[in-house]
Order: structure tokens, then C-alpha cells, then sequence
């Protein structure tokens, strides 16, 4: 099972859960450049933006333990 977000609760629960983890902050910068451009009367520099992500692994990735 895989989440998304890399959230805190991600690892409180039980088994503790792989996410993807995304830059946010880059997100909101990225997204907030565009949105000035526009109000501005620009067009954004491009309409696709990528940002890397990484995927936290943790135990849900894995096979059941023998306790269940």
C-alpha cells in the first residue's frame, strides 16, 4: 500500500506506510510565479511544471509480518 504526500501519520500507523513524498513548498512557489505572470497580463513561461519527488519506504511496502 502506497500513500501520498508523505503526511505525518504516514508513519504513526500501523504498518507504517510508504508514501511519495512531494516538494510542496517548491510547488506553491512555482504555481505562485504563474500566477503573477498572469495577472500581469504574461503568459506563464510554461503550463507544465515538474518537480522531483521521492518515495518513502517504509514497512507497508513489504511482505506480512508473521504476527499478522
Amino acid at each position: 500500500m502506497v500513500g501520498f504526500d508523505d503526511l505525518p501519520f504516514a508513519d504513526w500507523v500501523t504498518p507504517r506506510l510508504m508514501t511519495v513524498r512531494t516538494p510542496l513548498a517548491d510547488m506553491t512557489v512555482l504555481a505562485a510565479r504563474m500566477v503573477l505572470r498572469l495577472l500581469s497580463g504574461q503568459q506563464p513561461e510554461t503550463i507544465r511544471a515538474e518537480v522531483a519527488t521521492e518515495l518513502v519506504v517504509r514497512d507497508s511496502s513489504g511482505p506480512p509480518s508473521a504476527t499478522g
